[in-house]
């Protein structure tokens, strides 16, 4: 995986595009990006395989517990979440000097720790075990995210599809991968557009005025999973899903896979996916054109 990396990053660092420049804010912090994603994986691939999977159907009824809101009554959390939490707080800072991690569940138990995402210092944002629903019930998919964010801007992130044993990676400016091998992104849409509608977190009247024009499309039912959603739409097998709640564990990796694929993370209005974004309508799509139409078909006027 390295070399493939390597070889498609030093190619882009003897360039003088736009595309190298914006690469400057990694080398800011002296990371070099093949070697900051090969450790990225590494520890992801870990975590799955030491704190995940080995709980995998084995969950004692005690160590699944509720974590309801009022939003989201049903969320629930594992031994599984807070063990992969642990792990990936401890382990994600030595990647890069000076920054500092968060995770979903501590700062479910302590909101104040997004305030770290404003600050100087990059920031890992981690998801331990994103469709927690799915792992709890014995089905996928799941697996534990991670992006490193500075400023708002998500510089590089990962996924790992535990069952799937599909790695996603990416760095700003620099590529997607899959497995090691670069995501080209792109899909050719037929006549009727494929995609899922994420639809469960939505105001109520954006879901009634999408439910009829969804209706006219080929749906793939969500899976309680972004991390499995954002990388079918990276890989180009859908053409599209909706996004309401915006919590940026997780969005902030996909996005960036996505987008590094040649996709696009942005609001019916027009402006782009931010890792500050709370509710909001969100279409992801694997290709400028293919957003436009879907734009349009579900979000334009009739």
């Amino acid at each position: 995986m390295k070399n493939t990396f390597a070889s498609h990053l030093a190619t882009k660092a003897s360039s003088t595009s736009p595309v190298a420049a914006r690469h400057a804010a990694l080398e800011a912090f002296g990371m070099d990006s093949a070697d900051l994603l090969r450790d990225l994986g590494a520890i992801l691939r870990d975590v799955a395989f030491r704190e995940i999977m080995p709980r995998f159907r084995t969950l004692a009824a005690s160590e699944v517990h509720s974590k309801a809101t009022t939003e989201d009554p049903d969320d629930l959390v594992t031994l599984a979440d807070h063990a992969a939490e642990a792990t990936l707080l401890a382990s994600l800072p030595a990647l890069v000097s000076g920054s500092r991690a968060i995770g979903e569940e501590g700062t479910a138990a302590d909101p104040s720790q997004l305030e770290l995402l404003r600050e100087d210092a990059p920031v890992w944002v981690v998801d331990p075990l994103d469709g927690t629903r799915n792992f709890a019930s014995g089905r996928g998919p799941f697996g534990p995210m991670a992006a490193l964010v500075h400023h708002g801007v998500v510089l590089a992130a990962g996924i790992f599809l535990a069952l799937e044993d599909r790695l996603f990676l990416a760095a700003r400016g620099q590529g997607a991968f899959v497995n090691g091998t670069r995501l080209r992104g792109g899909r050719r849409p037929g006549s009727r557009l494929v995609g899922t509608p994420n639809l469960r977190f939505a105001p109520r009247d954006h879901a009634a005025a999408l439910v009829a024009r969804i209706a006219e499309h080929d749906q793939v039912p969500p899976v309680m999973c972004a991390a499995h959603e954002y990388s079918e739409v990276a890989q180009g097998r859908k053409d599209y899903a909706v996004y309401f709640r915006l919590l940026p564990w997780d969005h902030a990796p996909g996005a960036l896979i996505v987008r590094e694929a040649g996709g696009v993370v942005r609001h019916p209005d027009g402006t782009e996916y931010d890792v500050f974004d709370g509710v909001k309508p969100t279409l992801v799509a694997p290709t400028e054109a293919i957003w436009h139409r879907a734009c349009e078909e579900l979000f334009g006027s009739r």
